[in-house]
């Protein structure tokens, strides 16, 4: 406890959904792990909570406040609620920090926050909010919205430099006010997962033979992950190794997983890909793949590339955002153009036809994330930064 101040620092931690994501995972790990002696913390959360997921931490000395009609969708009509039901809660219980996360609420929690005259008001960023929504007119609305809260936003917490750099660029924020934290990982499951497992039994659980080739992706199934891009790709990699024992294995949930399945039988390999559905066992799924794509039309930094690349993958992702902060191109992996079928198909057949290429790109890529991505590390900055501002903003 910070040594003049004879109290608890009250934080809010707002979210919109708390379901699979890397940014999810990052905020209750944040949460879990700030000391609790200084911390009296509450988690103001959306309608779609995955209450299973609480699950994977072990510390819950924390609140979570359900706030009913809260969605990561614009709702022109029942937003405006929202935030008149944000600035009642924030005001009723008196939170000295607003650590808001993903695109819609970070801009209604810290209007909300702002006018409940919270003293501390944190945007995290997990991700872009340029070209969420592929209209060009509430593209352009949200970046000037983003503008506007800038005026009162304390600090930026991003997970990745290029995605402030970002930010800066389309003139939101001051670079001062920047902080990168990585998101905080237990490498060691992955580092490890390989000996770990039972490869064989593994293979056989999932419906794989021994000797198939099997390239992975792990997300969430929705639009922005473009998953039909990777389907796409599979089918152009199929038709050029035609007796090759190929498999896809998409592991994940979302609402785009009907559309998927349908495509997938449309496209006529149906037989060769595999959804998973939503997994605890990532690490074991990921250590029976032979290479990892990602086709995210949008990312921060995902976590999920460096899970693949601590299991040993090489990797393959458009070039996006965080992206080459993960990738270096051509030597733990490769970037590709966003939409470019053709080329990720051409990426996944040099590794088919080189195995040799697979093995140093999946050493380099171990070594390159090696040591970067602890959770504790994690806590530690948010806490640092947590302590400066406060030191700065509360009255003693």
């Amino acid at each position: 406890m910070n040594k003049n101040l004879n109290r608890k620092i009250r934080v809010a931690h707002i979210v919109a959904r708390m379901v699979t994501g890397g940014a999810e995972e990052d905020v209750l790990l944040i949460i879990e792990g700030l000391n609790k002696n200084k911390y009296e913390i509450d988690l103001i959360v959306g309608e779609e909570f995955r209450k299973d997921i609480l699950n994977k931490i072990n510390d819950k000395r924390f609140e979570i406040i359900q706030l009913k009609g809260l969605t990561g969708k614009l709702n022109f009509l029942y937003d405006p609620i929202i935030v008149i039901k944000l600035i009642n809660l924030l005001k009723r219980n008196h939170y000295d920090i607003v650590h808001t996360h993903l695109t819609k609420t970070g801009i209604l929690g810290r209007i909300s926050a702002r006018i409940a005259g919270v003293p501390i008001i944190f945007r995290g960023l997990q991700g872009t909010a340029f070209q969420t929504f592929n209209n060009k007119l509430l593209d352009w609305a949200l970046t000037l919205f983003e503008k506007i809260t800038s005026k009162f936003t304390d600090a930026y917490i991003s997970v990745s430099d290029i995605l402030s750099k970002e930010y800066l660029e389309n003139g939101i924020g001051k670079k001062e006010n920047y902080f990168t934290v990585y998101s905080g990982i237990d490498m060691d499951k992955f580092y490890y997962a390989r000996k770990n497992i039972n490869h064989k039994n593994k293979l056989a659980e999932l419906g794989i033979s021994l000797n198939s080739f099997i390239i992975g992706n792990v997300s969430r199934l929705e639009l922005s992950k473009g998953h039909m891009f990777l389907l796409d790709s599979f089918k152009k990699v199929i038709n050029e190794r035609k007796d090759y024992p190929l498999k896809l294995l998409i592991v994940g949930d979302g609402y785009e997983k009907d559309n998927l399945i349908n495509y997938s039988k449309k496209l006529n390999i149906e037989d060769k890909v595999i959804f998973t559905g939503y997994r605890e066992d990532i690490e074991e799924i990921m250590a029976v793949m032979n290479i990892f794509v990602l086709t995210s039309l949008r990312e921060g930094l995902p976590k999920v590339l460096v899970q693949a690349a601590a299991v040993g993958m090489p990797l393959i992702a458009f070039n996006v955002d965080g992206i080459p902060e993960i990738i270096k191109d051509g030597y733990n992996g490769f970037f590709v153009k966003p939409k470019d079928v053709h080329q990720i198909a051409n990426r996944i057949i040099r590794y088919i036809d080189n195995e040799d290429l697979i093995i140093s790109h999946s050493q380099q890529g171990r070594e390159f994330v090696k040591g970067k991505w602890s959770i504790e590390d994690m806590v530690n900055k948010v806490d640092k930064i947590y302590q400066s501002f406060i030191k700065r903003k509360i009255k003693m």
